[in-house]
């Protein structure tokens, strides 16, 4: 019993790297900034969000809540192979970045 779910755990993470793969192809430019990265993250979110609201209405399939998830993790390693934490980075991030603080301190 063990073996087998290992398995089948390791069947789903091929599959997600399998998406990895793919989507590097097709999108070969992908962002260097966090935020733009997460908007697509974010973006395979709402489709899992999509796929099951179809599935609970009786209108789409559960293949299509499980593509989408494959998808969503696939851009969640993307980011998480993607992040710099080094100091220059988050200094030239937060520069090109809006911080509602700073409309608080111009309007003083």
């Amino acid at each position: 019993m063990e073996s087998n779910s290992e398995l089948n755990r390791l069947e789903k993470y091929m599959a997600i790297d399998h998406e990895l793969q793919r989507a590097k192809r097709i999108h070969s430019k992908y962002p260097k900034d966090m935020l733009k990265q997460l908007i697509i993250m974010q973006k395979e979110v709402g489709e899992v969000t999509k796929a099951v609201l179809h599935y609970i209405d009786g209108c789409g399939p559960i293949e299509d809540v499980k593509m989408e998830l494959k998808q969503t993790a696939a851009m969640c390693m993307r980011m998480l192979e993607n992040l710099k934490t080094d100091e220059k980075y988050v200094e030239e991030q937060m520069t090109d970045t809006y911080l509602p603080e700073q409309d608080m301190k111009d309007s003083d």
